[in-house]
């Protein structure tokens, strides 16, 4: 089995939960991307093990990366 293909997760929903949360670490803090990969029914030995453990990330694919991308929302009037 090659590399790619391990680090692929079967699990769709999860892997795109885990894709938003790592770039809610990038723009915000591991406090609330575990946050919101607790609320998306991450489970925690994933969570810990992204956050924690950069280097055992699986890859995200390039559609996750499209579709899973923070894009700035738009001023509310108050």
């Amino acid at each position: 089995m090659d590399m790619s293909e391990r680090q692929r997760r079967s699990d769709e929903p999860t892997a795109n939960a885990v894709a938003r949360g790592l770039n809610i670490l990038a723009v915000r803090d591991a406090g609330v991307a575990r946050r919101y990969m607790r609320h998306m029914h991450v489970p925690d030995h994933v969570i810990e093990r992204v956050l924690d453990h950069p280097e055992l990330r699986r890859r995200e694919s390039a559609a996750q990366s499209i579709s899973e991308a923070i894009t700035p929302s738009a001023p509310q009037d108050e």
